[in-house]
């Protein structure tokens, strides 16, 4: 499976995550991890929140990803950057679940952050499969050799677990 194949619905069968890796329970489970994609699929009213975890000291796996579902909002804001190429660190998270909404802003560093509100969200951590083709030469495309090896959209992923939010069906 890949990263779009989650953005249409995480299976059932996955095992739950422990508490700790739960953003749904953990204030700082996302702290550390830094967000390399934002998916929207406007016609399913759903956003992915693509993250690599290679900094994270609290989740296992390579990748993850944040789906919300039911979206009616979704708002990017942050400060210009002195590069073009900028690694959002997630240094803060907060949820707010009731029974037909949730919220939730993760806040980045250098100054940005993202709100997402929704119906209902679900987490699920991923192994990415490793790339079988070497790093791209460059001289010719330096937005292909920075974005080698970090998960997209296409990316055969294999999942760890998965967390659901309180509120709704994802």
């Amino acid at each position: 499976m890949n990263v779009n194949d989650l953005l249409i619905g995480v299976p059932g069968a996955l095992p739950p995550l422990p508490d700790g890796e739960n953003p749904f329970l953990t204030d700082d489970a996302l702290v550390g991890s830094q967000i390399t994609r934002i998916l929207v699929d406007v016609l399913g009213g759903t956003v992915g929140v693509l993250l690599e975890l290679g900094q994270s000291t609290r989740l296992r796996g390579t990748t993850a990803l944040l789906r919300v579902t039911g979206v009616v909002q979704q708002n990017w804001r942050s400060t210009p950057t002195a590069n073009e190429f900028t690694a959002w660190s997630i240094s803060g998270l907060t949820v707010q679940q009731r029974d037909d909404e949730f919220h939730v802003v993760i806040d980045c560093f250098p100054v940005g952050a993202l709100l997402v509100v929704g119906a209902a969200a679900d987490f699920t951590l991923l192994h990415a499969v490793a790339p079988d083709v070497a790093p791209p030469d460059d001289h010719f495309d330096p937005r292909a050799l920075i974005r080698f090896g970090i998960a997209d959209e296409s990316t055969e992923v294999e999942p760890i677990g998965s967390a659901r939010s309180a509120g709704g069906c994802c």
